[in-house]
């Protein structure tokens, strides 16, 4: 491959780490949501002052607010790569739908990333969540 389809090829992979991430989400795929990070990967949740390190930290911390919820649906766009050998940012906007019994939340933002590729696998070292408003009934992600 020549060096433009590989980046092409990166580019890809990381949009398509991204969309897995959601997907997992909104689907409760917990193992393959925690197979989406490096071993020592940073979570951090600005509005909410939250900051998580590793896989199994960042699964607790995600889990139980979405599994208390009837359905959920991350959808993503304007994703915005930069590679750099093994090391890539990205960043996208999200706009995810929160529901329980008659409850609505709907939450948008950015994520903001570090990914790193290992294995030939592209895993998610560093993720910011960027609130920039919402709408609905925020209490329907606690108890």
């Amino acid at each position: 491959m020549n060096a433009h389809a590989d980046t092409l090829a990166d580019r890809l992979a990381i949009v398509d780490t991204v969309i897995a991430y959601a997907t997992a989400v909104d689907t409760r795929d917990w193992g393959k949501f925690e197979a989406l990070f490096t071993p020592d990967a940073e979570w951090e949740y600005r509005a909410g002052g939250e900051h998580h390190t590793g896989p199994e930290r960042i699964t607790a911390r995600v889990r139980p607010s979405i599994e208390r919820l009837d359905a959920t649906q991350h959808l993503l766009t304007n994703h915005v790569v930069a590679v750099d050998g093994d090391t890539a940012t990205h960043t996208c906007y999200y706009l995810a739908q929160h529901l329980r019994g008659t409850g609505r939340f709907l939450a948008a933002g950015r994520y903001v990333d570090e990914l790193r590729r290992a294995d030939g696998r592209w895993l998610i070292a560093g993720r910011v969540l960027i609130s920039t408003w919402a709408e609905g009934d925020p209490s329907i992600l606690r108890d």
